[in-house]
């Protein structure tokens, strides 16, 4: 927050302007704090009390300070309210006026900002809904929905923030719909002054708030933002939907290399980076939610069991299973034999156990009985169609009853049929059981839970000590780079790779044709590539500027001279420094060719792409990305994402790449990229790997 005190902390409300008339927004806000048992007051020029709300006519005239002010008046009068509630010593303020930013009034704002900052005020604005704390029936809103239908009920531990109030209302008719509440509900709107981060903070530490779930259509410091949600994400799962990713959003590309990372898979990247569940359905918004706040984490199995009537839900469970990576456990022959005890000749042991369609809630108890004696304990998934025969209202009530004798099993339940099971989905989910109408939602929010739980157990990434260099060799390189235009050129580039000891193809400048006589001198009368060398041409086989495979001096000679004439006709006012020539790696079967890039994105700085060069990445564009600084066991985690992965790894004949001196190469390339904040993009393009070294073949620093 931007002041010291927690926000939630709230034992006593005012309402400015408070008002006695029915029907009016007012008077809407005194009537949502009936259920607020602590202290409350209103402001009204008038004076007067309501509802047992006693008004004063202005906020210094209140008998106490309030630990939070609600100011829902015209907005030319907020200005004058928050320095009465500075005058106070009110520290935190909710206000509902609108018509600032949004009507691009930005002197009004910048002004309350302004008050906020000076007065160190915690200020939650404009045009904000509501700020609801279940835990105290706190409803500080004009919504007269918002705590009646939590009455009686025992409330979720989610906590929903979301920067859009229309949504903020749409998630929570939808979650009433699905038996759902939140602790806390807060809306920021423009986030004028306090915005997630500082929301974010607070409900780290808030003992009401097991779950946070976010809607936000722009987030204000990303670097923060990573930072926090990090380090939280451990700890609270986060669910996020964000708005504004699609293509239309996309950054610009700087490069044909850029076009791999659009805007929507920049966020994704980050996100899976801070361990945030993101999505962009909302179903799957609340099915994450849910079953997050009904879950303890870390107890829950990795293995799971089906338990089925149907062949149908038994197809499509394991066709969901499989989509999203989850494991269905195999038993033993002796826990076979414990399984099959009561069960019909004709029931399937697998897993899935089919229990076949005659299923009673004889055979549901007996099942689950079999299941509670394996030591091995398993997640389990019930599935149900109602036949004729099928005892719905016994097998819910033995579903309820086997979960209170066994608090330790995780138990999720999918009855379709829906029209016909409806009344009893109800009775499961009032009995806190995970049910869903159909299988793929709840293995969807299963797998999500996993994978939850195998982010709070990971250990934070370390990374491997990397010897720098001096400050005095970095300054000297800093100096070179300030004089290049758009591109390093070659010589500076072996420089810094030389600086940080990177395996590179070495290189010989020819400037004339004069010079090409004394190339073959220093490779041996090797197999040459000659490429073309300016800071105004990038992609060097799109005219052929490159040559390959020349086998004598004068094939040599040859290659300069169609290489100036190419880049003559093409390319007019390129400015050549030189061509390039330097030897021709003989690949062998076993050489892949890799490709890396580096680039300083608007929002998060520091993107790292991996993937196998060419076809592989032009064509199929087979691609892991992640923001670094990284580990080295990261980047090996990353090529392993590749769909390629096998190719690399090992492919009938050929050999394994040396992978440890490939990731030690990217390891270090990523160190360049944070050294030299001058450079903006690094296009690595192709790495030689084969399974004795990775050899960098061409390389551009972008400038």
């Amino acid at each position: 927050m931007k002041s010291n005190l927690n926000f939630f902390e709230v034992s006593s409300v005012v309402i400015i302007w408070a008002s006695e008339v029915e029907w009016k927004i007012w008077n809407s806000l005194v009537k949502n704090l009936d259920l607020f048992l602590w202290e409350k007051f209103g402001v009204n020029p008038k004076g007067w009390e309501y509802n047992w709300v006693k008004f004063y006519k202005d906020i210094i005239s209140l008998p106490t300070v309030p630990d939070i002010a609600v100011i829902a008046i015209p907005a030319q009068f907020v200005q004058t309210s928050l320095e009465d509630c500075w005058k106070k010593w009110i520290k935190r303020v909710v206000v509902i006026s609108a018509w600032f930013k949004e009507i691009w009034d930005m002197d009004s704002e910048n002004k309350l900002i302004e008050i906020s900052k000076k007065y160190n005020i915690s200020l939650l604005w404009p045009n904000c809904l509501w700020y609801v704390d279940t835990s105290k029936n706190l409803n500080l809103s004009f919504w007269t929905k918002t705590l009646s239908a939590c009455v009686g009920w025992i409330c979720e531990n989610i906590a929903m923030v979301s920067q859009s109030w229309a949504m903020a209302v749409a998630l929570t008719d939808w979650a009433l719909s699905r038996n759902m509440w939140f602790s806390k509900m807060i809306s920021m709107w423009n986030k004028a002054w306090i915005n997630e981060n500082d929301l974010l903070i607070e409900l780290e530490n808030d003992p009401k708030t097991s779950v946070i779930s976010l809607y936000l259509e722009s987030i204000d410091d990303w670097e923060r933002f990573l930072n926090i949600t990090k380090n939280l994400s451990k700890k609270k799962p986060i669910v996020l939907v964000k708005s504004g990713i699609s293509d239309k959003w996309s950054l610009a590309a700087s490069s044909h290399t850029w076009a791999l990372s659009s805007q929507k898979e920049i966020l994704e990247t980050a996100f899976k980076n801070a361990w945030i569940h993101y999505t962009q359905s909302l179903e799957d918004f609340f099915l994450w939610s849910h079953i997050f706040s009904r879950s303890h984490i870390c107890d829950i199995p990795e293995e799971l069991v089906i338990i089925t009537n149907a062949w149908w839900p038994w197809v499509m469970a394991t066709d969901h299973v499989d989509f999203n990576n989850v494991v269905l456990s195999e038993f033993t022959q002796e826990e076979k034999d414990v399984l099959k005890t009561g069960l019909p000749d004709a029931a399937s042991v697998k897993n899935p156990i089919d229990i076949i369609w005659d299923a009673t809630s004889k055979t549901y108890a007996q099942v689950l009985n079999n299941l509670s004696k394996l030591n091995k304990k398993r997640a389990i998934l019930i599935l149900l169609t109602a036949q004729v025969i099928t005892d719905v209202e016994n097998i819910a009530n033995i579903i309820i009853d086997f979960k209170i004798k066994n608090p330790c099993e995780f138990i999720m339940v999918s009855f379709m049929w829906w029209e016909a099971v409806q009344k009893w989905r109800e009775i499961l989910s009032n009995a806190w059981i995970l049910e869903y109408d159909y299988p793929k939602k709840a293995i969807l929010a299963y797998s999500e839970l996993i994978k939850q739980k195998r982010w709070s157990l990971q250990k934070e990434e370390t990374l491997d000590e990397i010897s720098l260099p001096s400050e005095d060799i970095i300054n000297n390189i800093k100096s070179k780079i300030k004089d290049e235009i758009s591109l390093c050129n070659n010589y500076l580039t072996w420089e810094i790779f030389k600086t940080f000891n990177i395996n590179f193809l070495d290189e010989i400048l020819v400037k004339n044709v004069e010079e090409i006589s004394w190339v073959y001198d220093n490779f041996w009368w090797s197999k040459l590539v000659a490429r073309i060398s300016s800071p105004d041409i990038a992609h060097k086989t799109d005219v052929w500027w490159v040559i390959l495979n020349i086998k004598s001096k004068e094939e040599a000679i040859d290659a300069y001279k169609s290489i100036i004439k190419n880049v003559q006709k093409h390319k007019k006012d390129a400015l050549i420094l030189w061509v390039t020539f330097c030897k021709m790696i003989e690949k062998t079967d076993s050489t892949q060719e890799i490709f890396v890039w580096f680039k300083r994105d608007v929002s998060f700085w520091d993107i790292l792409i991996v993937g196998m060069w060419w076809i592989f990445v032009n064509v199929y564009e087979d691609v892991t990305r992640a923001i670094w600084l990284v580990s080295k066991r990261k980047i090996r985690e990353m090529f392993r994402e590749l769909k390629w992965y096998p190719i690399l790894e090992w492919a009938r004949w050929q050999k394994w790449i040396n992978f440890d001196s490939l990731i030690d190469t990217i390891y270090k390339l990523q160190y360049v990229f944070n050294t030299f904040e001058e450079i903006i993009e690094i296009d690595i393009n192709p790495i030689f790997s084969d399974d004795k070294e990775s050899v960098i073949v061409d390389a551009k620093f972008y400038i």
